[in-house]
């Protein structure tokens, strides 16, 4: 018999979660049993269920056990159900906050007085209690009367708390992300994503989720680190003895304990942005609660967390702080968040008001004492130093429900400062949060101070998790005091890349910018390397960039040579005259003039002062129009800026150790298109730097005072890109032992890629040489260190399998299921900067078999006739799939026409009648040829038709029935009596 589900990605993905889902006790519910809970397609709440949960709860008045009357049920159920009238984050956050505090509801009690008593839609604290069950295909009605369909959906008291899009193995997961965004927008199904704790993307080898809301990039993979458990699990829920990684994500996200867990204490929203947790922020905050109850072993509540720059370490605070609030262990706790620069305190308090933690900022030493003072406090921001008023002050709270929380606990809280807070709050929790290594000589320093380390994310375990990007180092170093030097020397970094034509147009640029008769002023050397770097590389691929100078006079004199240049908006972030920055106090005069002249003419007039000016750099920078597009610093946004689409790093300074560390972690933020941060060195903040070696002995940056392991991948040199470069394109060669370099037969490459798996395998990996033959093109050390030859070869071999994924994609049509439009840019963008003018590119796009005249134009790219008709094939079977539900017997009949087709050609090997039949079968589908229809009465009733289709297939293929116009009607007829069966069973 033909079976169907050959072509989608149910038996391999779908089926396999639900029953894994079944065996970790959540209950089955059918489609159609599930639309008739629902009640309608506009409605996602199975209410039955809803009801008889809250219907069991109890509540205490006077000695007597009463249930709440069918009136507050159904006010209950009305509250949670909130209409999206101010958006689905404001929606989602009121059902949030129903979800995990309850509601409190006003009874009339037997005695006829009114009071309140909380009602709770699920119960946290014992799971077994809830209503557990999962369904799929749930389609949902779109405002537009059209119907949008999740694969699998998982109800808590019938309330839809997860939502799944299963994939097949050959399809990018990344897919099955971007239907879950397209379903939560306003013209699809918000008020089904409203209800939404986690969203997941699956196939069985690849699992990513996120929340209602998170950015594509940000959906993530789960790294279970209690392995044992999820090991024990997946082998007594496996449906088939295996595990795949789907398997391992499943049982450690939904499972039921855990994924009650997760939606309590695990997601925040954060100015309108709702956020759950990676892997890592939630064992993390386990382990700091493990800690502070004392149940880890190490004799102490206080500790070190190293989680490094860029992994969210705030929302780990965010969420500890939430955690610690919610414990009844703990009673009236208060948080004192300790910095020690302004700026940081800013941004600290920022992120918990954004949060709706109300925290209080002390803004001076009295103030700090006087909010300590005040047990109404709950969150209070600070600056270490104001622990000295209090110390003047004489104050101490000996309380032992205060936490202090610091922030980067490897500065300035050492020493004397931090012997104050141990005065001021001698029993206070202390949790020292840092996002930079700790220093070899210091760490022991550290644990004495704050305690043992209580957990560590490194940057190799960020970069490995997709969390942030990895940093690659770029040397130009330009010293003083060049007398007379050539235009070629000066533009040497920008131009070895580029073909000679764009060589000749930059040196005729500059032949009058540079005065060749007295010595070249060097700052004007380097305002050159920036412009031209950040308008070759940054601009085209949509990235942003940040200018480090040696001082506030030299940033504003940077700013002036830049606009010289015209065509880059930049903007100067620098401290007033009067304001210390950083180690340049002593201002000469001159200097001094400068600042305040900068002031008076570019700050003052549009923003007032210094710090509106500030924050409206910092958001506009952040946006992806052109307003800033370069911002230049000397210390000020180097720490705690947050800035994703900054990609490169310029630096004209001296830095070292941690300062060092923090300021290149400002472009390690993941961003769409950005593979890498660069940090383009113009001072030499490295004695040399090729390779990894180089970095971890690195007296002049102060790398030599860490441990190896600690900052392992934070830079990479020339040395490593090169390795890297060899063993991805070797990766990509031996996907074709067998086929010399220089074969020219298109069909033998393609032969090679028909397997599904071994196709998505050459994608993943020509993307992962894309990524360093762009690299290759964007770093001067590194192409020089290539060398042209090598640079021109790795290009054209780029080009080839470039040209060679878009054939295979359109045979096998898996242009809709890749996610290449980022690689499609970066490509475009290399091959018209350094290509010979006949290196064609286009962007592949899916064969369109319902447009005859553009499916022949696209055909045209492929050279032989079964290529042809392969693309046509398998379009026909992504058409038809996605009308299976809608339309099953044209599903089957054309799902029989293929595969006899198919066996036709296997027969015959005539390739030419291959591709007429498949034309035929094309043509066929677009003009609605087919012999199938329904009796009236099942027209609309997709379930009916599925089971109509399957009978009469049935009885057709073993009876050798002849079907008329009576029988059809009998077989419609006994279709919708197997329906309601069905209906009947799963109801008892």
């Amino acid at each position: 018999m033909l079976d169907h589900r050959i072509f989608n990605e149910r038996p391999e993905s779908q089926e396999r979660m639900i029953k894994l889902l079944q065996k970790l006790g959540y209950e089955y519910v059918p489609r159609a049993v599930a639309e008739e809970k629902r009640g309608s397609k506009t409605k996602v709440i199975f209410e039955d269920e809803l009801v008889k949960f809250l219907g069991r709860q109890i509540f205490d008045y006077k000695g007597e056990k009463l249930h709440f009357s069918s009136e507050s049920i159904g006010k209950a159920i009305r509250e949670l159900d909130a209409p999206i009238t101010n958006g689905l984050m404001m929606t989602s956050k009121v059902i949030y906050d129903l979800l995990c505090m309850g509601k409190s509801l006003e009874q009339t009690l037997p005695d006829g007085a009114m009071q309140s008593f909380d009602i709770k839609y699920i119960d946290f604290d014992n799971p077994a209690n809830n209503i557990w069950q999962v369904t799929d295909e749930f389609e949902v009605e779109r405002p537009n009367g059209k119907f949008a369909r999740p694969d699998i959906v998982l109800l808590v008291n019938g309330i839809p708390l997860v939502v799944i899009e299963c994939k097949k193995s050959s399809v990018d997961v990344i897919e099955g992300v971007r239907q879950n965004i397209r379903n939560w927008h306003p013209d699809y199904i918000p008020h089904l994503f409203k209800f939404a704790q986690i969203v997941i993307a699956t196939n069985s080898n690849e699992f990513l989720y996120g929340t209602c809301g998170t950015a594509e990039k940000h959906f993530s993979r789960w790294k279970e680190e209690q392995k044992d458990w999820q090991e024990e699990l997946c082998k007594k829920c496996s449906p088939d003895g295996k595990i795949v990684e789907q398997d391992r994500a499943a049982v450690s996200l939904l499972s039921r304990e855990r994924l009650l867990e997760l939606t309590r204490s695990f997601i925040i929203y954060d100015a309108n942005i709702k956020k759950i947790a990676r892997y890592k922020q939630f064992f993390a905050v386990k382990k700091c609660m493990d800690r502070i109850k004392m149940k880890d072993g190490k004799g102490t509540k206080n500790g070190v967390l190293w989680h490094t720059q860029g992994s969210g370490k705030t929302i780990s605070m965010i969420m500890l702080v939430k955690m610690i609030q919610r414990d009844k262990d703990f009673e009236n706790p208060r948080f004192i968040l300790v910095t020690d620069r302004k700026n940081l305190d800013k941004q600290i308090l920022e992120n918990f008001s954004n949060t709706k933690m109300h925290p209080t900022r002390a803004t001076t030493g009295r103030g700090l004492v006087s909010l300590i003072k005040d047990d109404g406090k709950t969150v209070v921001t600070t600056i270490v130093n104001k622990f000295e008023t209090a110390i003047k002050m004489n104050f101490r709270k000996e309380n032992k429900n205060i936490f202090l929380i610091i922030d980067e606990g490897h500065r300035s809280h050492y020493g004397r400062l931090n012997t104050y807070m141990n005065v001021v709050l001698p029993n206070a929790v202390k949790l020292a949060f840092t996002g930079t290594p700790l220093i070899k000589e210091e760490k022991k320093n550290t644990y004495d101070k704050f305690g043992p380390l209580i957990d560590s994310y490194t940057m190799e375990d960020a970069i490995s998790d997709g969390v942030t990007v990895p940093l690659v180092y770029e040397g130009r170093i330009i010293p003083q005091g060049i007398s007379n030097a050539k235009i070629d020397e000066i533009l040497k970094y920008v131009t070895a890349p580029l073909s000679e034509e764009e060589k000749e147009k930059l040196k005729k640029k500059y032949s009058t910018f540079f005065h060749l008769s007295h010595t070249t002023k060097r700052l004007e050397m380097v305002a050159v390397n920036v412009y031209e770097h950040f308008i070759h590389y940054c601009r085209p691929k949509g990235f942003k960039a940040i200018l480090t100078c040696s001082s506030r006079a030299s940033a504003i004199d940077m700013y002036h040579e830049l606009e010289s240049l015209g065509d880059l908006n930049s903007a100067v972030v620098i401290s007033p005259s009067d304001t210390r920055e950083g180690d340049d106090d002593d201002l000469s005069n001159s200097s001094r003039e400068k600042i305040n002249s900068f002031f008076s003419k570019i700050v003052i007039p549009l923003h007032g002062d210094s710090e509106t000016y500030e924050e409206y750099v910092r958001t506009t920078f952040n946006r992806e129009d052109n307003d800033i597009e370069l911002i230049i610093v000397k210390d000020k946004l180097l720490t705690g800026f947050d800035a994703p689409i900054a990609a490169v790093l310029y630096v004209d300074k001296p830095m070292r150790d941690h300062n060092l560390l923090q300021a290149i972690a400002r472009v390690n933020r993941v961003y769409p298109g950005k593979d890498f941060g660069l940090i383009v060195d113009y001072y030499g903040i490295f004695k040399k730097l090729h390779g990894a070696l180089d970095l971890y002995s690195d007296e002049k940056s102060g790398m030599n005072q860490f441990d190896k392991d600690d900052i392992r991948d934070v830079l990479s040199g020339p040395q490593e890109n090169s390795r890297e470069l060899l063993r991805v394109r070797d990766n990509l060669l031996n996907l074709f032992p067998s086929i010399p370099i220089d074969e020219r037969r298109t069909i033998v490459w393609q032969e090679c890629l028909e397997k599904d798996d071994l196709r998505k395998e050459f994608y993943e990996r020509l993307k992962e040489y894309s990524k360093m033959v762009d690299l290759l093109f964007s770093s001067y050390e590194f192409f020089n260190f290539v060398g042209v030859e090598k640079a021109e070869e790795y290009r054209r071999e780029l080009l080839f399998f470039t040209k060679l994924r878009n054939s295979v994609s359109l045979i096998h049509d898996d242009s809709g299921e890749m996610s290449t439009k980022e690689y499609d840019d970066k490509i475009k963008n290399l091959l018209n900067k350094y290509v010979m003018a006949n290196d064609a590119w286009t962007v592949q796009e899916p064969l369109d078999i319902m447009y005859k005249a553009k499916m022949d134009e696209q055909l045209k790219s492929l050279a032989d006739s079964k290529s042809k008709a392969d693309a046509i094939k398998t379009r026909m079977i992504a058409e038809i799939s996605s009308r299976e539900h809608d339309d099953p017997a044209i599903y089957m009949e054309f799902s029989e026409r293929i595969k006899e087709t198919i066996r036709r050609y296997e027969e015959e090997r005539n390739t030419e009648k291959y591709l007429a039949n498949m034309e035929k079968l094309a043509e066929d589908l677009r003009e609605g040829r087919s012999g199938k229809s329904y009796p009236a009465r099942i027209d609309n009733d997709s379930d009916s038709k599925a089971f109509y289709s399957t009978v009469l297939h049935e009885l057709q293929e073993h009876s050798g029935l002849k079907a008329n116009e009576a029988i059809e009607e009998d077989i419609a007829i006994l279709s919708q009596g197997i329906k309601r069966a069905i209906n009947r069973k799963y109801e008892n």
